[in-house]
């Protein structure tokens, strides 16, 4: 008998292995530090890179109309934990995260989500698109090297970069790494640290994703139970 991880199960059920090389796993020994380092960077001090603003242990990452969009937060261990909702202006139902847990996902064209954590893409046919990479900045002239400035006295190496990109199919909203676009403003070059929320964008739009999993009131004159504040016949309501 030999212990593999779910992926490996599956590729030896499917004979992706020979006997000699099963017999092989089986004797070869796991080094618990190299393990454990591969992991390490989810505990560094985190510092968000979003529209070409950067934001240092600030767990509300992308904040758009009170939507907390990316949320990175700690675990009692000190473990990164990774919170998504995406927004769409379309009533089909798009990524949810909450805690590193799937909750929803809908019909993607394209999802990349590797074991390691340190990806995730996700793009949807209507142009709705989000993508986190995480890295790790050893020292400071490693990060001067990378964003071509100084580092900010406030970081503290080993540090975990997530980088994040954001679109939204219907609207102007672009958000890369390198700068943002939303209309005719672009805004970069920022840094906050320790502060209640990184990119807080307020539009005014009516959000429409996961229409299906909102429950319907009994009265259209009562609150949508989207948590809008809106009336359900002028929010999800006016969608049926």
């Amino acid at each position: 008998m030999v212990a593999l991880c779910a992926e490996h199960h599956k590729k030896a059920d499917n004979g992706a292995y020979t006997k000699v090389q099963l017999a092989a796993f089986k004797q070869t020994k796991v080094d618990p530090a190299l393990v454990r380092g591969r992991f390490d960077w989810r505990r560094n001090k985190l510092l968000a890179v979003v529209g070409g603003n950067y934001y240092y242990e600030t767990p509300r990452v992308l904040v758009i109309d009170g939507h907390e969009v990316v949320l990175l937060t700690h675990d009692e261990d000190g473990y990164l934990l990774l919170s998504v909702q995406m927004l769409s202006l379309s009533t089909e139902v798009r990524l949810k995260m909450v805690e590193n847990c799937w909750e929803n996902i809908g019909n993607p064209v394209d999802i990349v989500s590797p074991p390691s954590g340190k990806d995730l893409r996700v793009r949807y046919a209507n142009g709705d698109s989000l993508a986190i990479h995480f890295y790790v900045v050893e020292d400071h002239a490693e990060f001067q090297a990378k964003f071509k400035t100084n580092p900010y006295a406030e970081l503290e190496f080993p540090l975990t970069v997530a980088e994040v990109n954001c679109e939204i199919g219907g609207t102007d909203i672009k958000l890369t790494p390198t700068g943002t676009t939303i209309g005719t403003n672009q805004f970069i070059g920022n840094f906050s640290a320790y502060c209640g929320g990184g990119m807080l964008v307020n539009l005014g739009l009516k959000w429409r994703q996961n229409w299906s999993l909102i429950p319907t009131p009994e009265s259209r004159l009562s609150p949508c139970p989207c948590g809008s504040g809106r009336r359900y016949k002028h929010c999800h309501g006016a969608l049926t």
